[in-house]
């Protein structure tokens, strides 16, 4: 499985990326939502980890600008927020914005693998 990660930190970044390699998958990184609409429209990922307050293009309007403006297969792209805020307030007020799934801050082998089989069941 190919997964972006689109995070701010650095740090977050390097995490997810151990996780992710820990479970034999590959990576790409993005520092914003800009950077992760320019990667998509040069590559196809599984999955895009979506960090929501970020600089830029935050993952919210990225999410959105992802599924209005490509097509076919990117269109549908699992795409999962990371927010360091209580899971349970995120995920009721932006379920219906184009996420496929939530992971709360930090991401740890078992939230992946927990939200990958949600959505790949």
């Amino acid at each position: 499985m190919h997964i972006l990660i689109t995070d701010d930190l650095y740090t977050n970044r390097l995490q997810a990326g151990i996780v992710i390699g820990s479970l034999g998958h590959t990576f790409d990184e993005a520092v914003n939502g800009d950077e992760a609409i320019e990667k998509l429209s040069k590559a196809s990922y599984d999955l895009i980890l979506m960090d929501i307050e970020m600089p830029v293009r935050n993952g919210l309007e990225t999410t959105r600008f992802i599924r209005t403006n490509f097509r076919g297969e990117k269109k549908k792209t699992p795409i999962i927020a990371i927010t360091a805020h209580n899971p349970e307030d995120f995920f009721d007020n932006y379920a219906d914005k184009g996420f496929s799934g939530l992971i709360s801050k930090p991401i740890t082998e078992e939230k992946l693998r927990k939200v990958l089989t949600s959505v790949y069941k």
